[in-house]
């Protein structure tokens, strides 16, 4: 294989303690000084590695050809090193992801095992894992920081005469993503079960990235009115009121699906053009009717001591309806960013290779 690299590309990564930190890895180098004329005299292959020597009195540089390799930006390398996300609906995802909850705290394999499965499905479980209140913080923070929010660090998910919020009703929620009102909703929720002796309830899942494909194929008009045009999410309550618009699906600049933003019970009064007011509301009505569809929707059972991490910015999450007054239904919950997911596997996996070079 040919790699075409970049000179300034390749003195912008040179490794040498005078333009990269040995302590922050950071660059410490300004590219901005150097002249327009700059770049590579000369390269060579010593000892296995590619040294370069530069023009205008900058040296030489040194590059491990198995880095050169793994960041070739013309091969795949996407500067992000991220699990490729699969789609799913419900025929092919009967049951979440499992894994077995008890070594969680201690095993770093079931945490790669576990947090794959989130990076690549959208969600994962864990099976009899330590269930203490206040336990669902202990295993998060095997992943990163806490988000804090409104509804607390740790919130408590159960039937509550002082709801502020549809998910302490016995009732049936459709599927939807928490917080769409911020303008940065959480990336990732876990659900800690702690009690459930009441009948019903189920849990529900939907892939919102499947369902925004099959609305692209289905209805390619209410697609693209969801990808352009904001929509206004809203959650008023006593002490606290937020609202953002953006739109309900959100797309990179490649194309690549980002994020949804679906919440019947938290959309707010739309602020649209007039003429552009019904062409809004016949996509949200589109993209509702797929998301209730069962053909997208796994539902599960929660079993005391089960925890589901899953990513809040892309799957829909709901519950059908259960009776408060018999036996208790306990979850509780914590946020935490995409962030600190994508983070911990990638050192879980660093520190594989350096057990494997090392042994």
């Amino acid at each position: 294989a040919v790699s075409r690299l970049l000179g300034w590309w390749l003195i912008d990564n040179c490794p040498s303690p005078e333009r990269c930190s040995p302590v922050t890895r950071e660059q410490l180098f300004d590219l901005s000084r150097l002249p327009d004329e700059f770049g590579p005299v000369a390269a060579r292959i010593e000892a296995g590695a590619l040294v370069v020597d530069w023009s205008h009195g900058e040296g030489s540089s040194r590059f491990d050809p198995g880095w050169l390799s793994a960041h070739d930006y013309g091969a795949g390398y996407d500067g992000e090193d991220r699990p490729e996300p699969r789609l799913w609906r419900a025929a092919d995802m009967p049951e979440p992801p499992t894994v077995e909850g008890a070594r969680i705290l201690e095993d770093d394999q079931a945490l790669e095992d576990w947090l794959s499965a989130v990076a690549v499905y959208g969600f994962g479980r864990l099976r009899d894992a330590p269930r203490a209140p206040g336990d669902v913080e202990r295993i998060c923070a095997r992943i990163g920081t806490i988000r804090e929010t409104n509804f607390g660090r740790v919130f408590d998910v159960r039937a509550r005469l002082d709801a502020d919020s549809a998910a302490y009703l016995p009732v049936p929620l459709e599927g939807h993503v928490d917080l769409p009102t911020r303008e940065y909703q959480p990336g990732l929720q876990a659900l800690h079960c702690l009690e459930n002796t009441t009948a019903g309830g189920l849990a529900t899942m939907a892939d919102g990235f499947a369902i925004a494909e099959a609305l692209r194929a289905a209805d390619p008009s209410a697609f693209e009115t969801l990808t352009e045009r904001p929509m206004v999410f809203a959650n008023r309550a006593k002490s606290t009121d937020y609202r953002w618009r953006a739109p309900a699906i959100g797309l990179d600049r490649a194309g690549r699906y980002v994020e949804v933003r679906v919440g019947p019970f938290l959309r707010g009064p739309q602020a649209e053009r007039p003429e552009r007011m019904a062409e809004l509301y016949r996509a949200i009505r589109a993209i509702t009717r797929l998301a209730r569809d069962p053909a997208f929707q796994t539902q599960y059972a929660y079993a005391p001591g089960d925890l589901v991490l899953f990513d809040n910015r892309r799957l829909l999450h709901g519950r059908t309806a259960y009776d408060g007054a018999q036996g208790a239904r306990w979850l509780q919950g914590v946020y935490l960013e995409r962030d600190e997911l994508y983070s911990r596997l990638r050192m879980l996996r660093r520190a594989k290779r350096a057990a494997m070079v090392g042994g």
